[in-house]
């Protein structure tokens, strides 16, 4: 045996590997490794569903009030949760977007809740076609700060081996999201403002919990004042998402996944496309895969008895004002709550009385 003891070297390695990686996952070395809001907001959202679900499965929980849930992107995250509850006493509104987000990310945090026997009075779910690109930042943003092995694993012939391989890669070691870059590290550790951006960070996380998932906006009350502003900004938005674009097939079966689990639960649901600034509708308008994308979402929609509420086109929606090219101020959060609940009332109304 001890002849061939070089056999075990392979082991001692492996597990000298496993314990570098260890200091990567412990929070401080993270934030040295890697200062990004991204991480905060996927935490607080599966923090948050596991509040939710804890609160509404405990024995003799009781509420007069309706569950609404909306699942979105950056463009639903920062609604007014004071606001909310003042104007909209009867609901209870959970919002779990976060950025960057796609159909998968939504049939993952649904799932957790159906899976538990919790049925919202409302989903809201945000619809997009840069959500369905095959070449987006998913892997980065979704598979990296989200999902758990169960869902992958039973979800795998949608995922496919490449983004299950990637995300089994990114679960074993933390050094494939935090990466061992000494000397940023390094530079991170002597910023006279890094523990700033780490009370950022807590305050952050702090904030979403607190307020029902809505997100701590990070300009607050700005809105863009510079018409070229927005326009420069819109075409850096149309670049940064649609230069590469490819239909995901993945995220159209996640999407289709979503709408059958839906309609077999019989749960009222609202589909909302955002509204952009009027220079980045027009250049979206040029872009044959956003016609392309909008007929194959429409067709699947109808399928299931759905119909996409888009803003741009919604009488009831009135608001002007844009935070950038892609992203409303944060004053329209309250007329797109409207809008949402208007088309509720309107589509189910008869049913409540």
């Amino acid at each position: 045996m001890l002849r061939n003891r070089f056999l075990l070297y392979p082991v001692f390695l492996l597990l000298f590997l496993f314990l570098v990686d260890s200091i990567f996952r412990i929070p401080y070395i993270q934030m040295l490794a890697k200062l990004d809001l991204t991480a905060v907001n996927y935490r607080a959202k599966e923090e948050l569903v596991q509040t939710l679900i804890q609160n509404r499965t405990a024995p003799g929980f009781k509420s007069d009030k309706k569950l609404m849930v909306v699942l979105g992107s950056s463009r639903l995250l920062f609604f007014n949760h004071e606001e909310l509850v003042d104007f909209y006493p009867e609901w209870e509104i959970y919002n779990l977007s976060s950025a960057v987000t796609t159909p998968a990310y939504y049939d993952y945090q649904l799932s957790l809740l159906l899976d538990k026997g919790i049925k919202p009075d409302l989903v809201v779910m945000e619809t997009d076609a840069n959500q369905f690109n095959q070449n987006s930042v998913f892997k980065s943003s979704n598979l990296t700060y989200s999902f758990d092995l169960g869902y992958v694993l039973s979800n795998a012939s949608i995922f496919g081996k490449d983004h299950v391989s990637f995300y089994l890669g990114r679960t074993l070691f933390a050094v494939g999201t935090y990466k061992p870059y000494l000397d940023q590290m390094w530079r991170n550790y002597k910023n006279p403002y890094f523990f700033n951006l780490v009370a950022m960070n807590q305050a952050t996380y702090d904030h979403i919990i607190k307020n029902n998932g809505n997100g701590l906006s990070p300009i607050a009350d700005f809105y863009e004042k510079n018409a070229n502003s927005l326009l420069l900004t819109s075409h850096r938005t149309l670049d940064w998402l649609f230069a590469s674009y490819v239909p995901s097939k993945m995220q159209y079966a996640f999407f289709e996944k979503i709408l059958t689990r839906l309609q077999e639960g019989k749960i009222k649901t609202i589909i909302v496309r955002p509204v952009s600034s009027p220079d980045f509708e027009a250049l979206l308008e040029d872009q044959p895969l956003v016609k392309d994308w909008e007929n194959r979402v429409g067709t699947i929609s109808k399928k299931y008895n759905q119909s996409i509420l888009d803003l741009k086109k919604d009488p009831s929606y009135s608001c002007n004002a844009f935070a950038d090219g892609g992203h409303v101020a944060s004053e329209c959060y309250r007329t797109i709550m409207r809008s949402i609940l208007l088309a509720y009332y309107q589509r189910f109304g008869s049913e409540h009385q």
